[in-house]
């Protein structure tokens, strides 16, 4: 059993195409938000922000991580975009170990910046960019792959066996992060007296301040039924989820229902960053396989001939 476990953490990495989806994600997910939020970066994360002075300087951060603490008008504005313009290349895997440190350094200088600034998701994307580095996450659906198939392999630095291990290794993290962020916050939910009797899901989808869609959900969240069945599904994925996860039938199912729960938070409660984060993570579960069952599905599906009209005669 533990050469066998040995030989899996070794000879092969896996989940690298669900890394490759992870990375896109979270690439979109940094240089989008940069994108939406460039009419306020300085008040947010410049000059204007000297008012989150007392919090920012109270921890201890390395001196390297304030960049942008340090830099104002068009230098801060420079930087900001140098930032998205890496959050672009994490998304299409150029060059993409090097990408993902820099895209990290420069996504924790933001934070150290404004610590106010971010939600959970935030906190989730740093910990997977952090051991993402540690990932071959371009080995697939990358600009790096494409270099890589149109000159060939080069050498590698390292040994291969090293590669795959350090590869596997971080992949396991990511995962063991997400099976913690899951069950933690079922845990959480078991000690509060709203999601015990059936009714936290109710409030935020009848409040402007969490669902942008509210009037129009009204007779969704006036059902009883619907948010007693969505709050303790909720529970029960979570709670459940590493144990879902050990056959391919029931892991297919928390993935397919842990994905639908992400997407109502991110449209029906408009938390949509967070969702992206928690569904980009999800996707690394997805086998190699499945996802190239899906890619030559989506490809035999593009070649599939357009039904031309009967001639007239």
């Amino acid at each position: 059993m533990i050469e066998r476990a040995v030989g899996w953490l070794s000879q092969e990495k896996h989940s690298t195409y669900g890394l490759a989806v992870t990375r896109m994600i979270l690439g979109l997910v940094v240089a989008s938000q940069l994108v939406v939020n460039w009419d306020d970066r300085h008040y947010t994360w410049g000059d204007g922000a000297e008012w989150t002075a007392p919090v920012r300087d109270a921890t201890s951060w390395p001196s390297f991580l304030g960049l942008f603490g340090r830099l104002d008008g068009r230098a801060f504005d420079a930087l900001y975009l140098l930032t998205i313009v890496f959050g672009v290349l994490l998304m299409v895997g150029y060059r993409t170990r090097a990408t993902a440190i820099v895209t990290l350094f420069l996504w924790m200088s933001l934070y150290v910046a404004n610590p106010f600034v971010g939600s959970g998701g935030d906190a989730v994307l740093r910990m997977v960019l952090l051991y993402l580095c540690f990932t071959d996450a371009g080995l697939r659906w990358s600009v790096d792959a494409r270099q890589r198939a149109e000159r060939g392999e080069i050498r590698p630095y390292v040994p291969t066996w090293a590669s795959a291990t350090l590869h596997n290794l971080a992949t396991i993290l990511i995962i063991h992060q997400v099976v913690m962020v899951y069950v933690g916050s079922a845990f959480w939910k078991l000690q509060s007296e709203r999601w015990m009797d059936g009714t936290a899901v109710y409030y935020p989808l009848q409040t402007d301040a969490y669902s942008p869609w509210h009037d129009w959900l009204q007779p969704l969240y006036a059902n009883g039924l619907v948010i007693g069945g969505a709050t303790y599904l909720a529970i029960v994925v979570q709670l459940f989820f590493p144990v879902l996860l050990i056959h391919r039938p029931t892991r297919l199912i928390a993935l397919v229902l842990i994905t639908g729960m992400h997407l109502g938070i991110g449209l029906f409660m408009g938390i949509l960053y967070f969702s992206l984060v928690m569904i980009a993570v999800d996707m690394i579960l997805v086998s190699d396989s499945s996802w190239l069952r899906i890619a030559a599905a989506v490809r035999a599906r593009g070649r599939r001939p357009v039904p031309q009209p009967p001639s007239r005669v």
